[in-house]
């Protein structure tokens, strides 16, 4: 019996070393006493690595021993180091190069453009803000930061200042530079309509106003996603106050933010046009989805199931909002573009026909 007993610790003396010449770490005599004294328990295994192409097949039994639970410090060891590290998910960094404008006596009316571009600029994106005077020597000076080094630029401008934004965007279409996000705030009635090379374009005004007013349309050869949210019935909402609307500001940080990481290229882009009821809070969809309705789904039965409010989607859509639609009926849904866990390309636009 004391014979078993020192063959027993010469043979645990023996594993010890071996395992420590291997590269797995020597356990100290506390810790083993402890394994020793508890070896009627289960030990606990580390999660197995998953399995590769190779060896998904299930594998032959060996026999009764293979079927054993383990109860070795190796085979724990040897699972815990075999398993593949649980790799983090990749965050994508705001990126871009956000220019906004002020309109006439921008320096009393268009104080929101200040704010907007403190908060744009408190994410990481360069944000700066000028008079709409100025549009041309800051476009310039884009053209030149974006052959240098490509990022998306944001456009954003309120009153004259939304003006000179789609200005500068024809100015970029000329020099062959995509604008990955255009934002008029009330611009107006003398705006130009939007070039081709703008991917997003958004458009926040009320058409009652003498000072804007200005209903901004797609240009012939522009293809990108359009939203245009007319606010006329919100009474508390003025053309120099339009620009800071906490909730509208809130909306286009975050679209600012996740710019790098949305791809604007998702398939079909319907146009929205929008007149936000007085009771309704704007929310800034980037443009409409065509989905197909089913038998005797109603437009009210497809704005809960896409979680869009009924009065959004019956305003795109010639049909009542009770009237019962047909299996494969189009419909259009306002969506937003989400942003991915990977970067997106700087841009979809191709240059082309100015």
């Amino acid at each position: 019996m004391v014979a078993a007993k020192h063959i027993t610790a010469l043979a645990a003396v023996l594993m010890t070393a071996c395992l420590s010449g291997c590269g797995y770490t020597t356990l100290d005599s506390d810790t083993t006493a402890s394994l020793n004294s508890s070896a009627n328990s289960p030990i606990k295994r580390a999660p197995p690595a998953t399995p590769s192409a190779s060896t998904s097949s299930p594998s032959t039994p060996s026999g009764p021993t293979s079927a054993a639970a383990p109860n070795s410090i190796t085979e724990a060891a040897a699972t815990s180091i075999g398993s593949p590290p649980i790799a983090a998910e990749k965050v994508i960094e705001p990126r871009g190069r956000a220019y906004l404008f002020r309109g006439m006596a921008g320096l009393i009316y268009s104080r929101g453009m200040d704010q907007l571009a403190n908060r744009i600029n408190r994410t990481g994106i360069t944000a700066s803000v000028d008079t709409y005077l100025l549009w041309q020597l800051v476009a310039n000076q884009a053209i030149g930061d974006y052959r240098r080094d490509p990022q998306p630029i944001v456009l954003i401008g309120h009153s004259a200042g939304g003006d000179s934004a789609v200005v500068f965007a024809e100015y970029l279409n000329a020099a062959d530079i995509p604008v990955s996000l255009l934002v008029t705030y009330d611009p107006t009635r003398t705006a130009h309509n939007v070039p081709p090379n703008v991917e997003r374009y958004i458009n926040v005004y009320q058409s009652l106003n003498v000072m804007g007013g200005g209903d901004v349309v797609q240009g012939r050869r522009f293809h990108g996603h359009y939203a245009s949210f007319n606010l006329k019935d919100h009474r508390e909402i003025v053309h120099i106050n339009i620009e800071k609307a906490a909730d509208i500001q809130e909306q286009l940080v975050t679209k600012v933010a996740e710019l790098a990481a949305t791809p604007a290229d998702v398939g079909e882009a319907v146009p929205l046009r929008l007149d936000v009821p007085a009771t309704a809070a704007a929310e800034l969809w980037d443009s409409g989805v065509p989905v197909a309705a089913h038998e005797r789904d109603t437009l009210e039965t497809l704005a809960a199931d896409y979680h869009v409010p009924v009065w959004a989607v019956a305003q795109v859509n010639p049909v009542a909002k009770n009237a019962l639609l047909t299996e494969g009926q189009r419909i259009i849904v306002p969506r937003h573009l989400n942003p991915m866990t990977s970067p997106s390309p700087i841009s979809s636009y191709a240059p082309s026909e100015h």
